[in-house]
């Protein structure tokens, strides 16, 4: 009877689990239909502004000297990684994917002799990398679709900064080049992760206007003004990714964990069917015998 109810107590335990997996996948589905519309909503804008810069790059030919987030530099001596993660786990391999691949990216610079300066976007991309033994710049707390904006913008305003000092500057470590990893959301069963270019900016790959546009005021002031805005818009799109990628993946993986529950109560059930039947048959088996006992 002590095995009959250690196998209750289990199955108790597992229905309690699963009832926590169900709410938390039911959670994620709801907030991953906003996440979805929140991406959509802000794509038409990243479009037409890259647009925008792309024409306003095409309309100049001075190449790096444009803005100084333009500037390509031949002889890159120090990376620059911007690691977008979550700040909790229960979401399958989206943070692992993406720290492994932050990871790789940091060997294979250092190999080649340049100096990696790293700032997170998430708890668990932070730990894994402090972990790991990687010194972390600067840390930030995964964004929500409140605070995109913010920290799409303090990131913009930290890489810019970094990558447009002075080579002699004391005060600020000077980045040749700034790359951002990230899981990029396909659609709610796939994500991938995405290693690309943020600074020297690049270069917008848009089609052909149907009309030549006419810049006010002159092309030169106004990508100087909307190049900052482009990377703000860059960070911000990969963010929506980010957060949706997540919500996708932490459905899958609650999903998956309901479904692996459920089987394991349908075994604990019928182990405790098949003890409960034994220990009747035995006890069956002893009244028998003892009648049996008693006849002779």
């Amino acid at each position: 009877m002590a095995n009959l109810k250690e196998i209750r107590k289990r199955i108790k335990t597992v229905k309690n689990t699963r009832k926590i997996t169900s709410a938390m996948s039911r959670i994620a589905g709801a907030r991953l239909a906003r996440a979805q519309n929140a991406a959509k909503a802000a794509r038409p804008y990243g479009e037409r502004l890259a647009e925008v810069v792309a024409g306003l790059m095409g309309s100049l030919d001075d190449g790096g000297s444009l803005h100084p987030l333009l500037e390509k530099r031949d002889n890159v001596k120090r990376v620059g990684l911007i690691l977008m993660t979550a700040d909790r786990g229960l979401c399958g391999g989206f943070n692992t994917k993406a720290n492994r691949a932050a990871k790789k990216f940091i060997l294979e610079q250092e190999k080649q002799g340049r100096e990696v300066v790293i700032i997170t976007c998430g708890k668990k991309g932070n730990s894994f990398l402090r972990h790991a033994e990687f010194d972390v710049f600067r840390h930030h707390d995964a964004p929500t679709l409140e605070t995109v904006v913010s920290s799409a913008k303090a990131i913009a305003t930290e890489a810019s900064t970094m990558f447009t000092a002075a080579e002699d500057d004391a005060e600020v470590q000077r980045v040749d080049r700034w790359v951002l990893v990230y899981n990029y959301f396909k659609n709610a069963l796939t994500q991938e992760i995405r290693t690309a270019p943020v600074l020297p900016f690049p270069e917008p790959e848009v089609g052909e206007p149907a009309l030549s546009p006419v810049f006010e005021p002159e092309p030169k002031k106004l990508l100087e003004h909307l190049l900052p805005v482009a990377l703000e818009s860059l960070l911000q799109q990969a963010m929506f990714n980010s957060i949706a990628a997540e919500l996708a993946a932490r459905r899958m993986a609650m999903d998956s964990a309901t479904d692996n529950a459920s089987e394991l109560i349908d075994d604990l059930t019928l182990e405790f069917n098949r003890e409960r039947q034994a220990a009747i048959t035995k006890e069956l088996m002893e009244i028998i015998g003892g009648a049996e006992a008693l006849k002779g």
